[in-house]
């Protein structure tokens, strides 16, 4: 494999492993009531998910398309919005001094929300890995952008996201 291959791969995974991690420890947080660290794990998905999901619909999401199909892709960005949802969900409970027992197990409700992507997505690199060189070095250079712009998931959402049609085009 050649290293940008290498690094995209590793970077796609290691991103996932680390939101993984973060939910599993918010899912305990909440649980425990302390909304101090939930609001933290919450703050810190919602910035490394926004460069994430960016290159994704900016570069992956469309490599994929010879492999799934448009209509696959544009379910894969639906996720995307099931995931963001459930963020501004978590990040307005969280924001909170306390929560009731209902708003409690709707935060727990959401984490699935975004773990679900995290699953689903880290799968897909069983086919990404039969794209081309020049596939992985147009990724690489999308996650090198995203990550520079640094924008939240909320923000990439709310100011720079394309449309299903416009990452499928």
């Amino acid at each position: 494999m050649s290293d940008v291959r290498d690094r995209v791969i590793e970077t796609f995974s290691e991103e996932h492993y680390q939101t993984r991690d973060n939910l599993l420890e918010l899912s305990d947080a909440i649980d425990e009531g302390d909304l101090d660290r939930a609001e933290e794990l919450v703050h810190e998905v919602n910035g490394d998910a926004g460069p994430h999901f960016q290159y994704e619909e900016d570069s992956l999401y469309p490599a994929l398309i010879p492999f799934f199909g448009e209509e696959k892709v544009k379910e894969l960005v639906a996720e995307h919005d099931e995931a963001i949802e459930a963020a501004r969900t978590l990040a307005e409970l969280t924001a909170q001094d306390e929560l009731t027992e209902e708003e409690k197990q709707e935060a727990l409700r959401a984490i699935p929300d975004i773990m679900v992507h995290v699953s689903d997505c880290e799968g897909l690199i069983v086919y990404l890995e039969k794209a081309d060189d020049e596939v992985f070095e147009d990724i690489q250079e999308s996650i090198d952008e995203a990550h520079e712009q640094g924008l939240t998931l909320t923000e990439y959402d709310d100011n720079v996201r394309p449309s299903p049609e416009e990452i499928v085009a």
